[in-house]
C-alpha cells in the first residue's frame, strides 16, 4: 500500500465532530478539501471559533449600543421598549462582522514564494484590508464595552460637562449682552462719584491760593499791625487813666451856696488831653480795622468761591448720580434678559447631556484626555478587541503553508483547466459551426441573388404598365382637382361682392 493510500484510509477512519464541524463552516473551508487534511483540523476550528466569538462580541457590543441609545430614563432602570430592537440589531451587526471575517480569512491564501520577504510581502499586503478593516471593527465594539465599563465614572464626567455647558451658556450671554461692559461703567461711576464727593469736601486750587496766599499775608499784615498798634492802644488808655487819676487834672464843683464841694470834674487841660488820647486810640484802631476788612473780604471771597465749587460739584454729582441710575436700570435689564436666555439654553444643555450614548462617548474622551489612566485602560480594551479582531487573519499569517493549501489550489488549478478543456472543446464546436455556416450562407446567398434578379426583372415590367396608369390616373385626378379649386374660388368671389353691396346700401 502506498503512502497516499494509507493517508487516505486514515482520513476515511477519522470524521469531524459536529462542533469541528460547525467551526468548520466558520472559518469557511472547503469540508471536502478538509477532510483530506486531518492535520489541519484543530487550526481551522481554532480559526472558526475566534471568528464566532468575534461575532458573538460584535453583537453584544452592538446591541448594546443601540440600547443605550434608545434607552429611555435612569440609568439603573431596563427599558423594555428598547431591547428588541436592541436585540435585533444586535443580532444583525454580530453576523455583519461574522460574514465579513468568514469571508475575507476563508479568501486569504498562504503565499507560494520561496523568498521570505516576498512572501510575507504578498502575504502582509493581501491582508492590509483585514488589518484596517479590524482596526474599524475593534474601535466600534470596544467603545460600547467601554462605556458599560466606565458608566459611573462617565455619569460624573456628564454631570460636570453639564455644569461647564451651563457656565459657558452663562458666560456667553452676560458677554453677548454686555454685561461686563455695563457692570464696568457702573463701577467706573462710582469711581467718579467717590471722587467727586472727595472733591467736594475738600477746597478747590483757587481757594487754597487764597488761604495760603492772600489770606495768609492779610492775616500777618493784621497781626503786624496789631502787634504794633495795641500796645500803643494799650498805653493811651494807660494815658488816659492816668489822666482821670491825676489830682492836678481835677477842678472842685461846689453846690448852688458855694460852701459844699460836690464833686471834682476834670479840667479842660486834662480832657483835652484825653480827647488827644482818644483821637491816636482812633487811629490806632481804624488801621486794624482797615486791615481786618481786607481779611474780611478775603474771607468772603474764599466763602464765595466755595459755594460756587460746592454748586458746580454738586451738580456733577446730580448728574453722574442720574447716569449712574441709567446705567444701572440698563444693567439690571441686560442681567434679566440674560438670565432668561441663560435659563433657555440650560434647559437645552440637561435635554442634550442626558445620559445616552454620544454624551457617553464624549464623556469617555473627556476622561481619556485629561487621565491617563483611563486612557491607558481604554487603549488596553481595544488592543485586546484588536488583537481578537486580528486572531483569525493572524492564525492565518503566522501558520506554514499546509495540505489544506494545497489540496485547495490543486483542487482550484484542475478545475481551471478542466474549464479551460471545456471552454476550448466548446470553441472549436462553435468554429466548426460557424464554418459550416459561412458556407450555407454563401450557398443561399447566390441562390438568393440569381431568384432576386429574376423577380426584379418581372417587376420592371409589370411596373412599367402601372406607372403609365398611374400617372394618366394622377393626371385626371389634378385636372378635376384644379376645376372644383376654380369653382369654388368663384363662388368665393361672388359671395363677397354681394357682401359688399348690401353693406354699401345698408350706409
Amino acid at each position: 500500500m502506498s503512502m497516499l493510500e494509507e493517508i487516505a484510509e486514515y482520513s476515511g477512519k477519522r470524521k469531524l465532530s459536529e462542533i469541528q464541524r460547525f467551526l468548520c463552516i466558520c472559518a469557511g473551508v472547503d469540508k471536502d478539501v478538509l477532510k483530506q487534511c486531518p492535520t489541519e483540523w484543530n487550526k481551522y476550528t481554532g480559526i472558526g471559533a475566534t471568528i464566532l466569538f468575534t461575532g458573538v462580541l460584535a453583537s453584544l457590543s452592538g446591541g448594546y449600543a443601540l440600547y443605550t441609545v434608545f434607552r429611555n430614563g435612569d440609568l439603573n432602570t431596563t427599558d423594555t421598549s428598547a431591547l428588541l430592537p436592541a436585540f435585533l440589531f444586535g443580532i444583525l451587526w454580530g453576523l455583519i462582522i461574522f460574514n465579513l471575517d468568514r469571508f475575507i480569512v476563508s479568501t486569504f491564501r498562504k503565499s507560494e514564494e520561496d523568498i521570505w520577504w516576498k512572501k510575507y510581502g504578498k502575504e502582509l499586503l493581501q491582508a492590509s484590508p483585514r488589518i484596517i478593516l479590524a482596526i474599524i471593527i475593534a474601535i466600534v465594539i470596544s467603545k460600547p464595552i467601554e462605556i458599560k465599563i466606565f458608566e459611573s465614572r462617565l455619569a460624573e464626567q456628564i454631570q460636570k460637562n453639564e455644569i461647564a455647558s451651563k457656565k459657558n451658556n452663562a458666560t456667553e450671554f452676560t458677554n453677548i449682552y454686555g454685561i461686563p461692559d455695563k457692570k464696568g461703567q457702573v463701577l467706573n461711576l462710582d469711581t467718579t462719584l467717590n471722587k467727586l464727593h472727595t472733591e467736594l469736601a475738600t477746597d478747590p486750587q483757587n481757594v487754597k491760593d487764597l488761604i495760603n496766599n492772600d489770606l495768609a499775608q492779610a492775616n500777618a499784615t493784621l497781626t503786624r499791625i496789631n502787634n504794633i498798634n495795641n500796645p500803643k492802644i494799650n498805653q493811651h488808655r494807660q494815658n488816659i487813666t492816668s489822666i482821670r487819676n491825676n489830682q492836678n487834672y481835677k477842678r472842685p464843683v461846689y453846690d448852688s451856696d458855694g460852701t459844699t464841694i460836690v464833686r471834682y470834674d476834670l479840667t479842660k487841660e486834662a480832657n483835652d488831653k484825653i480827647q488827644n488820647e482818644n483821637s491816636a486810640i482812633g487811629v490806632l484802631n481804624r488801621e486794624i480795622n482797615s486791615q481786618q476788612a481786607v481779611v474780611n473780604k478775603i474771607n468772603n471771597q474764599i466763602s464765595e468761591a466755595r459755594k460756587e465749587y460746592k454748586l458746580q460739584k454738586q451738580k456733577e454729582i446730580r448728574e453722574k448720580q442720574q447716569e449712574k441710575t441709567e446705567a444701572e436700570a440698563k444693567l439690571k435689564d441686560a442681567i434679566a434678559i440674560s438670565e432668561t436666555k441663560t435659563e433657555e439654553a440650560n434647559k437645552t444643555s440637561e435635554k442634550a447631556f442626558t445620559n445616552n450614548f454620544i454624551t457617553q462617548i464624549e464623556a469617555l474622551g473627556d476622561l481619556t484626555d485629561t487621565d491617563s489612566t483611563m486612557w491607558w485602560t481604554s487603549l488596553m480594551i481595544m488592543l485586546l478587541f484588536l488583537t481578537i479582531e486580528l486572531a483569525p487573519i493572524l492564525t492565518k499569517l503566522i501558520t506554514k503553508r499546509g495540505s489544506y493549501d494545497e489540496i485547495l489550489d490543486r483542487t482550484e488549478y484542475e478545475l481551471m483547466v478542466k474549464q479551460k478543456e471545456i471552454i476550448s472543446r466548446i470553441n472549436s464546436e462553435i468554429n466548426e459551426l460557424l464554418i459550416k455556416a459561412e458556407e450555407v450562407a454563401k450557398l443561399r446567398g447566390e441562390m438568393f441573388v440569381q431568384a432576386h434578379k429574376i423577380k426584379l426583372d418581372a417587376e420592371l415590367n409589370n411596373n412599367k404598365i402601372i406607372t403609365d396608369d398611374i400617372a394618366k390616373k394622377q393626371q385626371e385626378l389634378a385636372l378635376r382637382a384644379i376645376d372644383k379649386w376654380y369653382k369654388e374660388e368663384q363662388e368665393k368671389m361672388e359671395t363677397s361682392s354681394a357682401s359688399t353691396s348690401i353693406i354699401t346700401k345698408t350706409t
